[in-house]
């Protein structure tokens, strides 16, 4: 049987744990994005804020930006 300090030692290394997992969870959740027309979840630096749309992320690279602009701006698609 463990005695009451193996207890504790445990306890807090697993109260550091989930800690630790609570704040990773948002630092990652804050570099990456979905693109909206794609679905590929990317980092940040690799994806687009639409200059008209305050919150949607778009693929740098490809066609994704034009697919979004003939889609809901399609006034400034060309």
């Amino acid at each position: 049987m463990l005695s009451h300090d193996e207890f504790e030692r445990i306890r807090e290394e697993r109260e550091a744990f989930e800690t630790w997992r609570n704040y990773s969870r948002h630092v990652v959740a804050d570099l990456l994005e979905m693109c909206a027309i794609c679905g590929t979840i990317r980092e940040k630096a690799q994806l687009a804020r639409c200059l008209w749309c305050k919150d949607t992320y778009i693929c740098k690279d490809g066609i994704c930006a034009q697919r979004h602009r003939v889609r809901l701006h399609s006034a400034v698609a060309f």
